[in-house]
């Protein structure tokens, strides 16, 4: 079982929290927004000193307010030079509004970003608000990853869960569905093609219901079934839904060995 924190980078008492989190191994895996880091902070430098148990991965940004980088001009992903809000994006996806060449080239501008900040590569890719799972964009993906050596290839996350475990699982279902069937289909052109992903997904939830948070995780981690299902969460200080977040993690007893590394 992972537990991944998102968000690195995106505020400092995310980072924080996230530090704690590792420091204490309540997770196994953090995803950084190289998109909004400046160089190599001094939170990033802290972050890397605990890799010996973590994951570190890319967390791509291209929504509001993250600006591109690396692109000169206008493309189908970023027109006029800036990233669409959520909505827009997707519209222009599943309308194959966005081409796989363009989100390829955002895609490595990015991850070019992260080894010139991390100095290293990310053991993982993913996309913030899931973006990284929409045509056009997951065409990109792919082409990208390719042509990496095969040791040198990230793991990507996927979002799908059976409709019947959410189901059993209760926990904002419809949403979870919604989101998980970007993530069938990026996970079956996956497998396919040799490139590593997790079995199983949880961490949706209504971040409305922020205080019920404890029996959300709990679930989750009561249906991870395969050593690679993975849990995302959103830790920070300051929002309520993010501290109770961390708060439930730091209570929280995780059976032995876990949360783990992706094997």
């Amino acid at each position: 079982m992972i537990i991944c924190a998102d968000d690195f980078g995106i505020a400092a008492d995310v980072d924080q929290s996230i530090l704690t989190l590792a420091a204490e191994q309540k997770i196994s895996a953090v995803s950084v927004m190289a998109a909004l880091l400046p160089g190599p902070t001094p939170a990033l430098q802290a972050l890397f000193q605990r890799r010996a148990t973590l994951d570190i991965g890319l967390h791509l940004m291209l929504t509001a307010p993250a600006a591109p980088s690396g692109a000169a001009g206008a493309d189908s992903l970023c027109a006029q030079g800036c990233y669409p809000s959520l909505a827009a994006l997707l519209q222009r996806s599943l309308l194959r509004r966005v081409s796989a060449r363009d989100a390829r080239r955002q895609i490595a501008a990015q991850y070019q970003r992260f080894v010139e900040r991390c100095g290293c590569t990310p053991d993982f890719m993913d996309g913030h608000l899931h973006v990284h799972q929409f045509p056009g964009i997951r065409d990109g993906l792919l082409e990208f990853l390719l042509p990496l050596p095969p040791e040198a290839r990230p793991y990507i996350r996927n979002t799908y869960e059976p409709l019947p475990a959410l189901l059993r699982r209760g926990v904002a279902p419809l949403k979870s569905f919604g989101i998980g069937w970007f993530g069938r289909t990026l996970q079956r052109r996956l497998r396919p093609l040799g490139l590593r992903t997790n079995t199983g997904f949880g961490g949706i939830c209504d971040y409305r219901r922020w205080r019920d948070y404890p029996l959300f995780l709990q679930r989750f981690i009561q249906g991870a079934q395969h050593p690679n299902s993975l849990i995302m969460v959103h830790p920070g200080l300051q929002e309520p839904w993010r501290l109770a977040e961390y708060t439930g993690l730091r209570q929280t007893t995780f059976p032995p060995n876990q949360p783990a590394r992706f094997r």
